[in-house]
């Protein structure tokens, strides 16, 4: 299973979409508590997490995460330039960065790579 936790409804059904026609399982959170109550109850191949979400935050999820050793591959997504790719790199779960405009065929492309199809 792969998790979207991303607040904008249009980009996680976009996601969810391309994963599924892909052949992955998805599961769509709209915040960052419920994203982190999905990694600690579902068995996750991968993530892609936006930064800027309400409450729990993309960076604060990704430290959670490195606290409490939930080994889950993450692509992260930012749509401001608050966060950079090599300050990303601090969390040891984060395969790669994207900032938005998301382009489908690589995150679909960096999603297989993260968790390939058996």
């Amino acid at each position: 299973m792969i998790l979207v936790a991303d607040d904008d409804k249009v980009i996680t059904q976009l996601l969810r979409v391309m994963l599924e026609e892909a052949g992955y399982e998805v599961e769509v959170a709209y915040d960052g508590e419920h994203a982190y109550q999905c990694l600690k109850e579902k068995p996750c191949a991968g993530a892609i997490v936006d930064i800027r979400m309400p409450g729990l935050n993309g960076a604060e999820l990704l430290m959670l995460m490195t606290a409490e050793q939930i080994d889950v591959p993450v692509i992260v997504t930012a749509g401001f330039p608050d966060f950079d790719e090599q300050e990303m790199k601090q969390f040891p779960n984060v395969k790669r960065f994207f900032l938005k405009p998301l382009y489908p065929e690589e995150v679909l492309a960096a999603v297989k790579k993260m968790a390939p199809l058996n």
